[in-house]
């Protein structure tokens, strides 16, 4: 991927968090009517529950706002915004693949806000399908569930170290990666589990997947090279982290090991040891703490976890 390419699809990937998240608040702050009295808290509520259940009569409405925030929220921004999200469309892609070389070709570039709403809307729906409350909850379950009881207020901080207990007690979950994919250069296969791991609006989720993902490449039993030697599977790796950096948060010490050797182009130099390129070391880092801080700002994960992981993956290459 050209560094021009990699910086655009990083600033979108911002822009779509920050247009999603103002859409989702506009819906949490608009009370819930059409649902009658369903027991849920806002109109974004009733969205969520209508994409897990299945639409109502009145769901035009509720895609008609949906689209009109998205179109605000979208001409609110300076050109270079949309051109930015543009670009991550099927169409903008499309477009720059063919015309990257032209003069001038930003200016001429044809670019359509309803492209960029329809993509946004998916990314909305997507948050719609992951989020959690105790009143959507009921509501899908019926008030008898045992999950949550309906006479006791939510605690956040309980959950949380429900969660944590949980962490103790899991084992790592494998995450395999087939030769087969690596050399058609797959990428979307990986991505599509991976991305389910970042939903926008819950950070119990997120926090529960924290270290547990253990990264297997498969296939390759046969080659006698170290899988950070064989440059389709680097290929693939560094396909992946364009799209999704958040290595040092959701993967297990070890794994995080395997991608920083094949992402740094790692030199093996001894039996067991590597010598890894100090500019494309750094580069890693800086990638994957950046990735990190972005999660732990989003979901206000407390900062002192953020330290520790730090000193976590910094432990690991230095060893």
């Amino acid at each position: 991927m050209r560094i021009e390419q990699q910086i655009v699809d990083a600033w979108a990937t911002s822009l779509v968090i920050e247009v999603v998240s103002d859409v989702i608040n506009v819906l949490e702050g608009m009370d819930a009517v059409l649902s009658g009295d369903s027991g849920l808290a806002n109109v974004w509520e009733e969205v969520c529950a209508q994409v897990r259940l299945g639409e109502s009569l009145d769901w035009p409405i509720y895609e008609e706002s949906i689209v009109d925030l998205l179109c605000a929220g979208v001409e609110e921004l300076d050109r270079d915004a949309q051109l930015a999200l543009w670009a991550v469309t099927d169409e903008g892609w499309d477009y720059i693949y063919d015309h990257h070389a032209d003069e001038g070709g930003a200016t001429g570039a044809p670019l359509d806000i309803s492209d960029i709403v329809a993509k946004l809307k998916k990314d909305v729906l997507s948050a719609a399908a992951d989020y959690e409350s105790p009143s959507l909850h009921r509501y899908i379950w019926g008030k008898n569930d045992s999950k949550y009881d309906e006479d006791e207020e939510y605690d956040e901080d309980e959950v949380e170290e429900e969660h944590e207990e949980d962490d103790d007690c899991e084992e790592p979950i494998i995450f395999v990666i087939h030769r087969e994919q690596i050399e058609a250069f797959d990428l979307e296969s990986s991505l599509d589990f991976l991305r389910t791991l970042v939903p926008l609006r819950d950070p119990q989720y997120v926090w529960s997947w924290k270290g547990k993902l253990t990264l297997v490449i498969s296939g390759y039993d046969n080659d006698t090279r170290e899988l950070f030697e064989i440059p389709e599977v680097c290929r693939y790796l560094r396909g992946i982290d364009q799209a999704w950096p958040f290595w040092f948060f959701f993967l297990t010490p070890s794994s995080i090991k395997l991608v920083g050797m094949c992402l740094t182009s790692a030199v093996p130099i001894a039996a067991g040891k590597v010598f890894l390129p100090p500019e494309s070391f750094y580069r890693f880092m800086e990638r994957g703490f950046g990735a990190v801080n972005h999660l732990f700002d989003h979901f206000g994960f407390p900062e002192s976890e953020n330290e520790a992981l730090s000193g976590v993956v910094s432990q690991i290459f230095a060893n």
